[in-house]
């Protein structure tokens, strides 16, 4: 006997652990007109919209007669079911997908088929027990098992096992990793390329150039406007032939500081909402959907302040890193002076803080930014230990167009500084 489960707990759970539970779309934002209509669940990210179709199975069968030829009949049965329901109600929205067609302005669109197999069976010692299959699929499985339909790669269902897409969100913890992620699979399926398994290709993905893409493409167009000089050594290196090696220990480093920013981070937050001013909704928005590249380079700078002289602690100093996911994004890291008459102390920054960022703003104008952020960084001891503790104060304003008589204004209030 077949049992196909109603309640989405499962999938809730999974959802509630990771990164998704921030995106995902209500009851009655899925129902709007301008989503498609149908899907189990719907996630939306600023640059990309991500809907899900679940299918979660237990089959009762007796603990001797379950093998690899059974599991994987199981495999093909729960997949063709998902393919064929993904079908049936993409060509149900055929006014939204003709819209879409005409459109070039639009997100990208990403549809997940996730599936969970559980054996059900009696036992005379221990009565009746279930416990959940462990697979994956793999370019084969797809080829001779399940065939996708690939004519249209825009609507293509990228199908994963609950325990394998749940370790890839465990690994790929933003937003934009998520999708670039996607992007390579979705390739990889309609290019026909070989994988054993989505846990190869992850590993694949992680060590290939398509992860640093992204964060190459963002340098060139700072090149481009004059506003750094080159591209960094290390993704220039990590984007040659055979660097598995350098690839995988950068990876390494980058999870590790991704994981010390979400902290760091989480921290800010519930500090700011203790406090009666939590952070609005739209910059978490911003920050959360950061690349873990660019947090690993805040955090590198962060610990870089245990290299620095004591007289740049006292007195204060200031470090712009820009995002490595969105041109127009930037960041000024100002480390809190130990002197608190000094123009860098936390209080004095936190009050002169727009200042600080209009500033900035005057700087890049050639194009405007879009989000500029003020990252305030002050260490203290621990009272009860000789380690330290980072506070992170957070500071956002929108890059705006000034006019040329303020920009001669700005001009001339950096020379006199300069002079100081």
């Amino acid at each position: 006997m077949d049992t196909q489960q109603a309640s989405f707990s499962l999938w809730q759970k999974m959802i509630q652990q990771c990164l998704l539970s921030l995106y995902e779309l209500p009851k009655d934002k899925i129902t709007d007109p301008q989503k498609f209509q149908g899907y189990d669940f719907v996630f939306e990210f600023s640059d990309a919209t991500i809907y899900f179709l679940v299918n979660t199975v237990v089959r009762q069968a007796n603990k001797k007669e379950v093998d690899s030829a059974k599991v994987r009949e199981w495999r093909k049965e729960v997949v063709n079911e998902l393919i064929k329901r993904h079908a049936q109600v993409y060509h149900k929205n055929d006014k939204l997908v003709a819209a879409r067609s005409t459109s070039i302005a639009d997100k990208k669109t990403y549809f997940i088929g996730l599936t969970s197999l559980s054996i059900s069976h009696q036992d005379e010692q221990s009565g009746l027990s279930s416990y959940a299959v462990g697979y994956e699929y793999g370019s084969r499985f797809f080829a001779e098992d399940c065939v996708l339909d690939l004519d249209n790669e825009q609507s293509v269902l990228q199908v994963f096992s609950y325990q394998n897409f749940a370790d890839i969100l465990s690994q790929l913890v933003t937003p934009s990793d998520l999708t670039t992620f996607l992007d390579f699979h979705r390739d990889q399926l309609a290019s026909f390329s070989s994988f054993k398994n989505e846990s190869t290709l992850l590993k694949q993905f992680l060590q290939s150039p398509d992860f640093h893409q992204r964060a190459i493409d963002v340098q060139e167009r700072l090149i481009d406007n004059e506003l750094i000089d080159q591209i960094e050594l290390r993704l220039r290196k990590v984007s040659e032939p055979n660097q598995t090696v350098f690839a995988n220990a950068l990876m390494a480093e980058i999870q590790k500081y991704t994981r010390m920013w979400y902290k760091l981070f989480n921290s800010v937050i519930e500090r700011y909402h203790k406090a009666g001013k939590p952070l609005p909704r739209a910059q978490i928005d911003v920050l959360a959907d950061e690349s873990m590249y660019t947090y690993a380079c805040l955090v590198e700078k962060i610990l870089a302040y245990r290299t620095m002289d004591q007289d740049s602690r006292w007195n204060g100093y200031v470090r712009h890193e820009h995002s490595y996911h969105v041109f127009g994004r930037h960041y000024l890291i100002v480390f809190y002076a130990q002197d608190d008459s000094s123009s860098l102390s936390a209080g004095d920054v936190r009050s002169s803080h727009q200042d600080l960022l209009s500033d900035l703003n005057a700087q890049l104008q050639d194009p405007v930014m879009s989000d500029l952020f003020l990252l305030g960084v002050e260490f203290r001891p621990c009272e009860d230990s000789v380690n330290t503790e980072v506070y992170l104060d957070i500071f956002h304003q929108t890059g705006t167009l000034i006019d040329e008589n303020t920009q001669r204004l700005y001009e001339r209030l950096a020379k006199l500084q300069a002079q100081l």
